[in-house]
């Protein structure tokens, strides 16, 4: 498409006040433009997004997709009534939309990640897509495009409404993970109210297993991988990272944190500039005028809510990390 080139960051639905979006923008951190893409096929908001393989039989897919999974169509919330199970695939390759297999658990407010597929689960391959929580559940769901099919995996130790989530090698000394873990961290549960607790999934082992605490309670946040700092010669893996969020003691937040797997532990970034919740996250290319500009990667959070119910934000930040 015109005015963009290279790897771009995607935003996704959402709403602004207004009945929930459709609209889909692409952002080229190697011209600093957006561009409106095609439209979603089913306007949502609360939903949640991944990149992944393209599934390999559907027509109009190729290479990598952006993936739109669950979310919430109705005008009023909460309703779980308009929480919906679709699952939506788009094709910066072709330009295209396509919808595929549903969710097994409609659900909204969930998180996403992807990374292998379990080994033991029949019917998976290759990477999967793993839909996380939501809807205050603890329902854990992983789809193989290289089968075009939804299988459910063992359930979150915590329900959690609203976390983040990410894909970062596991920590070495925890009993039961080893290779890549998906990491769910932070949410609302109505037991334990805004959570800091994360739990690590090992697709190797098929095993949820708790692991250290975020720095700060926080729900609504965003999640992403991405290099672990600069300027720390430990930190030379992905680490996963812990944007912004809500909570009831500081509301919209504007911290940020970053798990490394080598010590188990979370440490602080530089604050953002605007405090958001309800955003997203994604991880590119950095624009051209940020330090060291395109040979370098950074963690862009994007949009969201600010203290004010529903005053949505166009404001989009990044981060540099890594060397």
């Amino acid at each position: 498409m015109e005015g963009l080139k290279g790897t771009c960051v995607y935003a996704i639905g959402g709403h602004n006040g207004s009945p929930t979006l459709d609209t889909v923008e692409a952002y080229s951190p190697a011209a600093n433009t957006w561009r409106t893409l095609p439209s979603l096929p089913t306007a949502r908001y609360a939903l949640t997004a991944t990149t992944a393989p393209c599934p390999k039989d559907v027509a109009g897919l190729k290479g990598i997709c952006v993936y739109a999974i669950g979310g919430f169509t109705g005008t009023e919330f909460p309703d779980p009534a308009h929480d919906v199970g679709t699952v939506e695939a788009y094709s910066p390759a072709t330009n295209t939309w396509r919808t595929l297999p549903s969710l097994p658990t409609a659900r909204s407010f969930l998180a996403a990640a992807t990374a292998p597929c379990p080994k033991e689960v029949e019917g998976l391959r290759g990477a999967c897509v793993y839909a996380i929580g939501g809807a205050f559940g603890d329902t854990v769901e992983a789809y193989s495009p290289a089968t075009n099919t939804w299988r459910t995996l063992p359930s979150l130790a915590t329900p959690r409404d609203a976390p983040g989530a990410a894909t970062a090698p596991c920590p070495k000394d925890v009993e039961g993970l080893r290779g890549a873990c998906v990491y769910a961290f932070g949410g609302f549960n109505p037991t334990d109210n805004i959570l800091d607790a994360v739990e690590a999934y090992s697709p190797a082992t098929n095993t949820w297993r708790t692991v250290a605490s975020l720095g700060t309670p926080r729900v609504a946040l965003a999640g992403t991988s991405a290099p672990c700092p600069s300027g720390d010669r430990t930190l030379k893996s992905t680490c996963a990272y812990a944007i912004a969020g809500f909570n009831f003691t500081e509301l919209a937040l504007n911290t940020a944190e970053v798990f490394r797997p080598a010590a188990n532990a979370w440490s602080s970034l530089p604050d953002l500039t605007t405090a958001r919740f309800e955003l997203a996250a994604a991880t590119a290319p950095c624009p051209k005028n940020v330090r060291g500009g395109l040979k370098h990667t950074c963690v862009y959070a994007i949009g969201g809510s600010g203290d004010s119910p529903f005053a949505a934000l166009n404001s989009v930040e990044a981060l540099p990390v890594g060397d």
